[in-house]
């Protein structure tokens, strides 16, 4: 069972959309879904759903059900009696009864057998529950409240997870959007995390700086809040200066630098050559060791049609002349004229849209 953290209201409009619809469900009982990547936030929102709803003064217990065996999770949701196993020494409480008049959160629900699956619909149906090994009927009250990080739907059609018990957990379903997708969440979660940490640390860091706060609203993070949030810990307890810097995240990067790393290894050798070159003579050693070290998926929008330059559409891209920079705008111009939407031309990039308008402007802004 989680131990309760501090919740982080965030400021995007999706989150802001989530919290208002939540409050029109808080007032009942009915079971709430929440499905998103890992590390998302799914958790957070159900802390605020507790702390904003009449049972706030009543437990919060949450459980991940990926991390027990099967009938080490049946004791955890419903407890035993003693003798029920092997290891049951004395009588257990389980977190239905923990939580009673209170929120229960479960975390990646797919991961339950089946056995547990069917003693969890029978809770939603009878509000009763037996414990292991026992024979007496309990009652309880407990708002349920599910997540996942997997396809849901997809377990369901494959037999992974009871379809009954899948439309009486949907209740209500919210989707939280990955952290890339709302990177103005990122710098109120940086503040929460370093105050954090800076007292664990005994730190005495003041802030950051906007280049390190804008190389961090640009990555990918692929861990979301979570790895954020680690990525912060390290920098706090490794800094020098009372300001985050670049340099404190060094295995940052801008997704939008990372999509042309991911192309480097499938481009032919003439062609790095003719990059490399350019690239070298105007100073970008860095972007460059990352590109000769490390390899990635292709970028197959971007064919390549002369070692010194990039077609697409068969125009010709000439990059011999232009710097890091100038390339990046380049691509980013030419996506936006092949693509009927920005939504389409930043998927083909694996960018986020705000990301492919500040390279397209960037040549009117800069001239």
């Amino acid at each position: 069972m989680n131990r309760q953290s501090a919740f982080i209201q965030l400021p995007s409009a999706p989150m802001q959309t989530i919290y208002k619809t939540t409050q029109q469900v808080v007032q009942s009982n009915i079971p709430l879904f929440i499905t998103g990547e890992t590390g998302v936030g799914k958790e957070g929102i159900a802390r605020y759903i507790h702390e904003t709803s009449p049972r706030r003064d009543k437990p919060f217990i949450a459980i991940n059900c990926g991390r027990f065996s099967a009938e080490l999770l049946q004791s955890e949701l419903f407890g035993h009696e003693a003798g029920a196993f092997t290891s049951a020494i004395r009588q257990r409480h389980g977190a239905f009864e923990m939580a009673n008049r209170g929120i229960l959160f479960l975390d990646e629900v797919p991961e339950m057998s089946l056995d547990a699956q069917k003693m969890l619909l029978r809770v939603l149906d009878t509000a009763t529950f037996t414990r292991l090994g026992g024979n007496e009927q309990l009652t309880v009250d407990v708002h349920i409240i599910a997540a996942t990080n997997r396809d849901i739907e997809k377990a369901v059609a494959e037999k992974e997870f009871r379809e009954d018990l899948y439309y009486r957990l949907k209740g209500m379903m919210f989707h939280l959007p990955p952290l890339r997708e709302r990177p103005e969440d990122i710098a109120p979660l940086v503040t929460t995390f370093m105050s954090e940490f800076r007292a664990e640390y005994g730190k005495s860091i003041t802030g950051m700086t906007p280049e390190a706060l804008t190389r961090l609203e640009q990555a990918a993070w692929p861990g979301n809040i979570r790895q954020l949030r680690s990525t912060i810990q390290a920098a706090v307890a490794l800094a020098t200066t009372d300001r985050l810097e670049p340099k404190d995240f060094p295995d940052i990067y801008p997704e939008f630098i990372k999509t042309l790393i991911s192309i480097w290894q499938t481009l032919p050798p003439e062609t790095q050559n003719a990059i490399w070159e350019t690239l070298h003579r105007e100073t970008q050693h860095t972007m460059m060791r990352e590109l000769s070290m490390q390899s990635s998926a292709s970028w197959s929008g971007l064919p390549v049609s002369s070692p010194s330059g990039m077609s697409e559409k068969g125009e010709f891209l000439n990059i011999r002349d232009m710097n890091q920079h100038e390339i990046l705008s380049a691509v980013a111009r030419k996506r936006v004229e092949q693509y009927a939407s920005l939504r389409e031309a930043a998927e083909s990039l694996d960018i986020d849209i705000r990301t492919l308008q500040r390279y397209a402007r960037s040549e009117a802004s800069d001239s």
